[in-house]
């Protein structure tokens, strides 16, 4: 069976040497740190297809959302999955436009429905203070959040089980094409990798190793903070997304952080935990939640969000270059099981399943 080397050990590349070795294949899986420790430990992990636009991306995010349970059952479990839906708290004047998505992502079959704040508070999350007892708040019952390092970790250790060779804290340096194989040089030496068939989950770093074999893919790179904080315990218990601050929680005593508003503002001189912008979000959620008001900031995770240029997932063989594979997105914790799966498929049994078909890397030729 034709050898493959999976770039990146992210949830995404992760998922990928998984199901090949699921499938038989011999794999390695290289990253140039430690599994899970890049993108996918600064992910906020909100597996949904909310506001995933055209039809085709949505269907997409909810095989996404399916292959995460389909995951948990097959693995016995999983503490990684955490199924405590999600509510989106309306602007000021933009109730309609809020119910106008769900009335859309009801006649897509999508579990959501309208509530008033006063009901969400009777409902849901009784802790948060709304600006008005009549705020429109969406809640969508299926969402769920994962670990998304604890998932990655699981599918790496499940695909060394399976023979899969895996190498870390060794970057890719270069890779030489000839006679239809490969040689993935690490920047440790003279060593490198054999191989049949490569296949490129290098998240932010995709790009760079798609030059290596002569393919230019167009990806965005952005900043992106969430901040952890101490707090009494079932102070919020799902997803919460407002104007101005996202929570979710994040294990027992902690809640996690996140705005695109403050990604926005976030530059390469990031301070850490007593970053102003940390201060900043944990205001933000104090006003919503006032049981926080004395949490305090407990770690601060700073990373990268890597988006193919179109704002698509990049999934499949590149006809230019025989035997070599992308599977780069955004919302990566939501599509990297399913895209693992599809992939391996792909490539073990040429099947090209119809939800990757609109998301092929030959629309960057």
């Amino acid at each position: 069976m034709a050898k493959t080397t999976v770039i990146g050990a992210g949830i995404v590349g992760a998922s990928v040497a998984y199901f090949l070795s699921e499938k038989g294949a011999s794999v390695v899986l290289l990253d140039a740190s430690e599994p899970a420790s890049g993108t996918t430990s600064t992910s906020f992990a909100w597996v949904n297809a909310n506001n995933k636009t055209p039809k085709e991306y949505f269907d997409l995010n909810v095989a996404g959302m399916n292959e995460h349970v389909r995951l948990r059952d097959e693995f016995g479990g999983g503490a990684w999955l955490h199924e405590t839906g999600n509510i989106i708290v309306a602007g000021e004047g933009n109730g309609d436009e809020l119910s106008r998505r769900v009335e859309r992502l009801r006649s897509w079959e999508y579990a959501a429905e309208m509530k008033t704040a006063a009901e969400a508070n009777a409902d849901l999350e009784p802790d948060i203070s709304f600006p008005n007892p009549e705020t429109p708040v969406a809640h969508f019952p299926d969402e769920t959040w994962a670990d998304a390092p604890r998932l990655a970790l699981e599918l790496v250790d499940s695909a060394r089980k399976n023979g899969a060779e895996t190498r870390f804290g060794e970057a890719v340096k270069s890779i030489e094409t000839e006679e239809g194989r490969f040689a993935v040089h690490l920047e440790s030496g003279g060593d490198y990798v054999e191989a049949d068939i490569v296949v490129n989950a290098a998240g932010p770093k995709a790009d760079v190793v798609a030059d290596m074999v002569g393919r230019s893919l167009p990806l965005d790179v952005f900043f992106g903070l969430l901040v952890r904080v101490d707090a009494p315990e079932n102070s919020i218990r799902r997803l919460i997304h407002t104007p101005t601050v996202n929570l979710r929680p994040d294990g027992d005593g902690y809640i996690l952080l996140h705005h695109d508003s403050v990604d926005e503002r976030l530059t390469d001189d990031f301070a850490g935990v007593e970053d102003p912008l940390c201060r900043e979000l944990l205001e933000r959620a104090t006003r919503l939640v006032p049981t926080l008001e004395n949490a305090s900031v407990v770690e601060a995770r700073f990373g990268f969000r890597p988006v193919p240029g179109d704002g698509y997932s990049c999934v499949g063989a590149v006809p230019s270059v025989p035997g070599y594979y992308e599977a780069v997105t955004h919302s990566g914790v939501t599509l990297g099981p399913i895209v693992g799966r599809l992939l391996a498929d792909e490539i073990l049994d040429g099947k090209v399943d119809s939800l990757l078909a609109p998301f092929r890397p030959g629309r960057f030729s």
